[in-house]
């Protein structure tokens, strides 16, 4: 159920992290239920804000996650690359569980992001704190909660 949402700013920790295409349509149909990182920011966290790269180009979704979850702690084997996880297979350490996912109606493509805000996509993860602005203007954007 698409249902427009209002997110809540309030001094939250957030982070932007660039995420691929084909993972960012795993998380959006809820078949990849955790993002999987080599490291985990040394403030907690409570959302990830997702710039997906080329060819989409743009920061479309913001996940409500919670508490990372250190390899070798197991995980549910259910989602694209848990069992993997739970194996040891991945380079990444950390598993953050995404508990909802936020879609903004309109992506804000990389060229608004770079003119306008002087935001790179980044290549490890960046506070959401750093862009000020950023965060006023998506605080404005249409959204609506996937999960």
């Amino acid at each position: 159920m698409n249902e427009q949402i209002q997110l809540d700013f309030v001094e939250s920790k957030d982070i932007f992290l660039s995420i691929r295409p084909n993972f960012a349509n795993l998380i959006a149909s809820r078949k990849k239920t955790y993002e999987f990182r080599r490291y985990k920011p040394k403030e907690p966290i409570k959302k990830i804000w997702f710039y997906v790269t080329s060819p989409d180009s743009g920061l479309k979704y913001i996940a409500e996650v919670g508490e990372p979850v250190e390899y070798p702690t197991k995980i549910p084997e259910e989602g694209v690359g848990n069992a993997d996880f739970n194996k040891g297979l991945k380079v990444s350490t950390f598993a953050f569980p995404i508990l909802h996912l936020n879609e903004l109606i309109e992506a804000i493509p990389l060229r608004t992001l770079k003119n306008r805000f002087s935001f790179n996509p980044p290549q490890g993860y960046i506070y959401t704190y750093t862009f000020p602005e950023l965060v006023e203007y998506v605080k404005n954007c249409e959204m609506r909660r996937l999960y």
